[in-house]
């Protein structure tokens, strides 16, 4: 029998739940089904996205450049997306939007750091 997998869940790390409660409920719109003093769960569409409290944040700017995961949501444009979260005070790294082999892309960051990534395909 053949190893199957199914993603599970995300697992994001923030120094801040408080402020995690709000990016991820406020901000990106997941809806909040786990709230009960530790890490948090939101629901998004067929997938969940965990975080739990670290002690500090992450670096940016050489993401894509070390070992690591990237996060991404797929969006059926990215200028909509972008012009709505920009709105919201989200940080991204592209001013623009970035041909890549998976389809269009533009990366953006929590306020702790950590790097996601809209696509549209």
């Amino acid at each position: 029998m053949a190893l199957q997998l199914v993603l599970n869940r995300v697992i994001v790390f923030a120094p801040d739940l408080d402020g995690a409660r709000r990016f991820f409920a406020d901000v990106l719109g997941l809806r909040l089904v786990r709230d009960e003093g530790g890490p948090l769960t939101f629901e998004g569409s067929n997938f969940a996205l965990t975080v739990f409290e670290c002690e500090g944040g992450t670096v940016t700017d050489t993401y894509s450049q070390r070992a690591g995961v990237s996060v991404s949501f797929l969006v059926p444009s990215l200028e909509e997306a972008m012009s709505e979260l920009s709105g919201k005070g989200v940080r991204f790294l592209h001013a623009s939007p970035k041909a890549g082999p998976v389809g269009r892309y533009v990366a953006f960051v929590d306020p702790f750091g950590t790097v996601f990534e809209l696509v549209e395909e």
